[in-house]
C-alpha cells in the first residue's frame, strides 16, 4: 500500500508529455480525457513555474475531448474521432499528438485505431499513452520522447545519416525545470563554442524537424535519469552512442568537464577545446573578483541546503561549494530517481565534494524535507517556495531554484554554464543582502 505524499513537487504523467509537447513550435498535443486535466496542467504550469505561460497552444487553449460520465461508460473513441477531426480543421500544426489520461485508458478506448484512421486520411497524428498512474511528470516526459522516436516517420526525402556535430539533448523537462529554456540555451552556447549544434527539442527556435533530427545525430547527452530511457532507446533503434552527464554543468570547471567528456567520445581537437576552457576559467575567475569584496565584509561563507531536482541539485552543490566556497550540508534531490540513478547521482557529488561531509537525500514528501532542513538548520536554502515556511522559521534567506516556484517571474534565467553560475550568485547574493537588512519575504 503507497503512503501519503504531502505537497507533492509535480504533476502527473499526462502533464510531463503535455508540457513537452507544447514546448515544440508546431506540435498540437490533443488530449483525450476530462476537462480537469488540462486545467490542472495549465494551473500547474503557469503558476508554479515562474509565472512563465506554455504558448499560442497553452493554458486553456489546449485541444481536449473533455469527456464526461456518459464517454467513461460508453466509450470515448468516437468523441475522440470528432475531436481530431476539428483540431486538424481550427489548429494549424505540423504533428498532432493525442496524449491519454487515466480514465479513457482505464476504459480501454482504442486510441490507436482513431489515430490511424486520421493518418490513412492525411494528418500527421501519433498518440502517446500517458495516464496519469504510470508516473509523474518526468515519467510523462520519458514517455513522450520515447513515443516520438518509436512513432514518428522521417520527413519525405529525408536521409537518416547522422548529421556531423548534431548533439541531442536529453533529460531537461520542460516547465518541470523552471528554467529549462534558460539551461537548454546555455548548453546549446556551450556546444557552438567547440562547433558542435546542440539538438535542444524543446523551446525558442525548435521546430518538428528537431523531433525528426534525434535519429541523426552523432551523439546523445544525458543529463538527468529521465533522458536514460531516450537515448538507450536512440542507442537500440539507430546505433547514436549517448553520455550521462548525471546532472546540468554549473560553472567554468563542470562546464570544462563536459567539454572533456564530448571532446574524447568524438575525438575532438583538444587544442581548442583548451583554449575555450581557458577562455570560462577567465571570464569566471573576473566576475568573482568583482564579488571578492561583498564576499568578504558580508560573510557569504554560509552553511547551505539545496533542495531541488536530480539535473539541478548535484551541479549547483558542486559549484557553490568548490568556486563560491559555501558549505552544502545537505542536498534533498526531490524528483524520485530509480535506486540504481539514486547510487550513481550519490557517488557523484561524494566524488566531486569529498570531505565536505554532505549529507544527500531522496525525498519527495514535504513533511520530511520540513524536517531535515529544521534539523540541519542551514544558514541559506536554495529550494522552491515550498520551502518559505522553514526559512521563516529558521529566520535565513530563501533563494527559489527549483519547481514549485512562485515568488518570482521567470523567462529565460538559466543555471547552467558560465552564464547561469553568474545569475546563481546574483540571486545569492541579493537573498543575502535581504536577509542581513532584515528583509526576507
Amino acid at each position: 500500500m503507497g503512503l501519503p505524499l504531502e505537497a507533492s513537487r509535480s504533476g502527473c504523467a499526462l502533464h510531463g508529455a503535455l508540457y513537452a509537447a507544447l514546448a515544440v513550435k508546431g506540435v498540437v498535443p490533443i488530449i483525450h480525457s476530462t476537462s480537469g486535466c488540462g486545467i490542472q496542467s495549465c494551473l500547474g504550469g503557469t503558476t508554479c513555474s515562474g509565472w512563465s505561460g506554455t504558448g499560442l497552444i497553452g493554458g486553456s487553449a489546449i485541444p481536449s475531448s473533455n469527456i464526461s460520465e456518459k464517454q467513461v461508460v460508453f466509450g470515448g473513441t468516437s468523441r475522440l474521432r470528432e475531436q481530431i477531426k476539428n483540431t486538424v480543421k481550427v489548429v494549424s500544426g505540423d504533428l498532432y499528438v493525442v496524449l491519454s489520461g487515466c480514465s479513457t485508458e482505464m476504459v480501454g478506448d482504442d486510441i490507436p485505431a482513431m489515430v490511424r484512421e486520421a493518418r490513412e486520411q492525411g494528418f500527421p497524428v501519433i498518440n502517446i499513452a500517458t495516464p496519469g498512474f504510470r508516473g509523474s511528470v518526468y515519467r510523462g516526459y520519458e514517455l513522450f520522447l520515447k513515443g516520438i522516436i518509436s512513432q514518428l516517420e522521417p520527413a519525405v526525402g529525408s536521409p537518416v545519416h547522422p548529421i556531423p556535430g548534431l548533439i541531442n539533448i536529453l533529460g531537461i523537462v520542460p516547465t518541470q525545470d523552471v528554467f529549462w529554456e534558460g539551461n537548454l540555451d546555455e548548453i546549446a552556447s556551450l556546444l557552438a563554442r567547440i562547433d558542435l549544434r546542440a539538438n535542444s527539442l524543446f523551446g525558442y527556435g525548435t521546430t518538428v524537424e528537431g523531433l525528426h533530427d534525434l535519429r541523426r545525430a552523432q551523439l546523445s547527452l544525458v543529463f538527468s535519469p529521465w533522458g536514460l530511457d531516450a537515448a538507450r532507446e536512440l542507442e537500440a533503434r539507430f546505433g547514436i552512442p549517448w553520455i550521462n552527464l548525471n546532472f546540468l554543468p554549473v560553472g567554468a570547471e563542470e562546464s570544462a568537464r563536459l567539454f572533456e567528456t564530448v571532446a574524447e567520445a568524438l575525438i575532438l581537437n583538444l587544442e581548442r577545446i583548451n583554449r575555450v576552457n581557458d577562455d570560462l576559467r577567465k571570464r569566471e575567475g573576473h566576475f568573482l573578483n568583482k564579488l571578492a569584496d561583498a564576499y568578504y565584509i558580508q560573510g557569504w561563507q554560509l552553511e547551505c541546503a539545496i533542495v531541488a531536482d536530480s539535473s539541478t541539485a548535484p551541479g549547483i552543490a558542486t559549484f557553490l561549494a568548490k568556486t563560491l566556497g559555501l558549505l552544502p550540508s545537505l542536498v534533498i534531490i526531490t524528483d524520485n530517481p530509480a535506486d540504481q540513478n539514486r547510487l550513481e547521482l550519490a557517488e557523484s557529488v561524494d566524488k566531486l565534494l569529498p570531505g565536505f561531509g554532505t549529507r544527500i537525500l531522496f525525498c519527495e514528501d514535504q513533511g520530511e524535507i520540513s524536517d531535515a532542513l529544521l534539523q540541519r538548520a542551514p544558514e541559506i536554502i536554495l529550494g522552491s517556495s515550498l520551502e518559505q515556511d522553514v526559512a521563516h522559521r529558521l529566520h535565513i534567506p530563501l533563494v527559489e531554484i527549483s519547481f514549485p516556484v512562485t515568488g518570482q517571474v521567470e523567462l529565460n534565467k538559466c543555471h547552467a554554464g558560465l552564464r547561469g553560475a553568474l545569475a546563481l550568485l546574483e540571486d545569492v547574493g541579493r537573498a543575502i543582502l535581504l536577509s542581513q537588512s532584515g528583509d526576507i519575504s
